[in-house]
């Protein structure tokens, strides 16, 4: 995948996730055209395949995933993510104003990488590290 240079405030990245990625992946190749690279993920010892789905072999469209591991309570939704100078700081300041957290995951060390946030009118979107 081409490296993505990213501006604070801009969408970065569209994925969604559901019980079904396996089938529903190829729902989306047959409508839009899109290509399938499978991602590998773990759950626990299992492993399994998220996927990234591409608009020409070098460019990624966005992502099927399934509903488990790091995925596991994602709304069943496409969920857009926005890139941000800092996710925690970017979160703490959405939950001051009335915001939700829905879901967070960290990398290896504990930092904050992403966010899915509901704002106070009850849309969805992520936060991610520009």
């Amino acid at each position: 995948m081409e490296e993505n240079k990213s501006t604070i405030g801009q969408v970065v990245w569209t994925d969604l996730t559901v019980e079904n990625a396996d089938e529903l992946k190829d729902f989306y190749k047959e409508v839009i055209g899109w290509e399938i690279k499978n991602v590998a993920m773990k759950d626990g010892e299992d492993e399994y395949n998220d996927y990234a789905m591409m608009s020409a072999p070098d460019k990624a469209a966005g992502g099927v995933c399934t509903k488990r591991g790091v995925n596991k309570g994602i709304p069943s939704q496409w969920i857009m993510y926005i890139s941000v100078e800092n996710v925690a700081n970017s979160l703490a300041k959405a939950l001051e104003l009335g915001g939700t957290s829905m879901h967070e995951i960290k990398n290896k060390e504990g930092k904050l990488q992403f966010a899915i946030v509901q704002d106070p009118a009850g849309a969805v979107f992520g936060l991610a590290e520009a």
